[in-house]
């Protein structure tokens, strides 16, 4: 008899817990709801410009097309001079 007194004070005790534990989560669930971010005017723009560079293209078409016109047509040259400069100019 005296477990049965035990068991319905402890059920008492859990009750209450267990009230205390349901309200501090809703209080942080609603907590949650109400949270938000907003980027400012400014990182939108950034955002917006960063995706169009990164969906342009590095390599610049116009140009392309020029050398393999002077090429094909072998009117591309570059002196040994130029070559020389550019590779003691541009170390890794």
């Amino acid at each position: 008899m005296i477990v049965n007194n035990v068991n319905s004070s402890s059920n008492y005790y859990s009750n209450v817990a267990a009230a205390r534990y349901n309200g501090s989560v809703s209080y942080v669930r609603g907590a949650q709801k109400s949270d938000a971010f907003t980027p400012s005017k400014e990182a939108q723009s950034f955002s917006e410009m960063l995706n169009k560079l990164k969906s342009t293209s590095d390599v610049r078409e116009d140009k392309v097309r020029q050398l393999q016109e002077k090429i094909s047509s072998g009117q591309y040259f570059v002196s040994a001079q130029d070559i020389a400069a550019s590779l003691l100019t541009n170390r890794f």
